[in-house]
C-alpha cells in the first residue's frame, strides 16, 4: 500500500463517522482514496468541494493573497472536510452526519503535514 493510501486509511479509521477520504488535486480530481461502505462518488464530492475553494480565491476574478487552508461544508446527514497539503493538493474527508468535526480536522492537518513532506 502506497504511503497516500495509508494516510488516507489511518484517517478514515481514527474519525468517528468517516466513511472516505481523497488526496485530490487543484483540479478536484482524486489521485488516492479509500472508503469504508460510502454509497456515493467521492469524486463527485472532490470536484464540486474543489470548485467552491476555486470561487473563494478567485470571486471577482481577482486573486486572494491567502490560499484557502481549510474548508468544511455541513448538512444533516453528512459532513465534508477539506484541508490543504500543498498549493497543488487537498486531503477531503467525508463523514456521516454524526461525525466528529474536530477529530477530522485534528487529523486532516496532522496529514496534511506529513503528506506536505512526501511531495517535496
Amino acid at each position: 500500500m502506497n504511503v497516500f493510501r495509508e494516510t488516507l486509511r489511518r484517517i478514515v479509521e481514527r474519525v468517528e463517522g468517516a466513511q472516505a477520504a481523497a488526496f485530490v488535486g487543484s483540479d478536484g480530481i482524486p489521485v488516492e482514496t479509500f472508503s469504508i461502505g460510502q454509497t456515493f462518488s467521492i469524486e463527485t464530492v472532490a470536484a464540486e468541494m474543489l470548485g467552491l475553494v476555486k470561487a473563494a480565491q478567485n470571486p471577482r476574478g481577482e486573486s486572494m493573497a491567502e490560499p484557502v487552508r481549510e474548508l468544511a461544508f455541513v448538512t444533516d446527514r453528512s459532513r465534508v472536510l477539506l484541508s490543504r497539503v500543498s498549493p497543488e493538493y487537498y486531503l477531503l474527508l467525508l463523514l456521516g452526519g454524526g461525525g466528529g468535526l474536530g477529530r477530522g480536522r485534528y487529523e486532516l492537518a496532522k496529514a496534511a503535514l506529513a503528506l506536505e513532506k512526501e511531495l517535496v
